[in-house]
């Protein structure tokens, strides 16, 4: 008990040292705001000073990011999670981000490829679920599967057939290819919330599965549609015909894992999705063929 009331009249000591001594030399502004020290209200004063006191020295450092107060323990930030550590950008941080983003077992652009294969329908239910750290970004997604396709189409010549007359609409469709997979998004989107309505999923939720689709659907047709016009380009219009058949068994299995439902009516409202989608694009390419021709003339 002795030994204890010693502690503790030791540990007051030490304290009201400090207190003292902060208040005597770096906070005499938050001083003032406490009752003046003295015998009679030294205790209590000390209780409340001292959140204002160790305040200062509990964080060693703040969140580059949003200005939020770190721990000395923490390698996050507890308000926007990045990282508590940063440090100059030099090429070795480049190179580390890229193949981070690429190849990192989980949440890398192949990882989510992979599993898009092997089980398309799966992840989307499990991303809108709430398991978003898994997999890398949607959309992030699309816009890079999106730019390599631009890249691979311009390079290869990939959407240029030989066929002497092409109607305006296809000469569109294929001058534009990679910004119709943008445009077809959102529109497969909402004729997917319209058809599979009873599910339950709202319109940012079928965008989201449109997205995951749209940017594997890219991939689709690089591993696809590529080496068959690269090998076929005079049968251009067949290959093209095969990678289309393909990508709706493909998206059909998808909508089957992600919707649930009877088989067979869930690939029937799929296949309704992927019509009324491509009626859509033509009407509105369509009418932008007709008004290009009509300036022209």
């Amino acid at each position: 008990m002795q030994v204890a009331q010693i502690f503790i009249f030791k540990w007051r000591w030490v304290l009201n040292s400090y207190c003292f001594f902060i208040r005597k030399k770096c906070f005499k502004v938050v001083s003032k705001t406490i009752l003046p020290f003295s015998k009679n209200t030294i205790r209590p004063n000390l209780y409340l000073a001292l959140p204002f006191l160790y305040k200062p020295f509990m964080n060693s450092a703040i969140c580059k990011n949003c200005q939020n107060s770190l721990g000395t323990k923490d390698d996050f930030c507890a308000k926007c999670g990045q990282s508590a550590h940063i440090h100059r950008i030099d090429m070795h941080h480049i190179w580390h981000d890229v193949v981070h983003a690429f190849v990192h077992a989980d949440k890398g652009v192949i990882y989510l490829t992979k599993e898009l294969a092997l089980k398309p329908g799966i992840v989307v239910k499990e991303y809108v679920a709430g398991k978003r750290k898994k997999y890398y970004n949607p959309f992030s997604y699309l816009v890079l599967t999106v730019a390599i396709s631009a890249f691979l189409t311009h390079y290869f010549h990939l959407m240029e057939n030989n066929s002497q007359k092409v109607n305006p609409v296809t000469e569109l469709s294929s001058k534009y290819f990679n910004l119709i997979l943008f445009i077809a998004v959102p529109i497969s989107s909402f004729y997917s919330w319209l058809v599979f309505r009873q599910k339950g999923y709202n319109y940012a939720e079928n965008l989201t599965f449109q997205a995951f689709l749209g940017g594997f659907r890219v991939v689709f047709f690089i591993l696809i549609f590529t080496p068959l016009v690269l090998l076929f380009r005079s049968y251009y219009f067949y290959m093209l015909s095969i990678y289309m058949i393909a990508w709706f068994i493909f998206s059909a299995w998808a909508k089957v894992q992600f919707f649930g439902g009877p088989k067979w009516l869930t690939i029937l409202k799929a296949f309704l999705v992927i019509l009324f989608t491509q009626m859509t694009i033509t009407l509105i390419l369509s009418i932008v063929a007709y008004f290009g021709i009509w300036r022209q003339h």
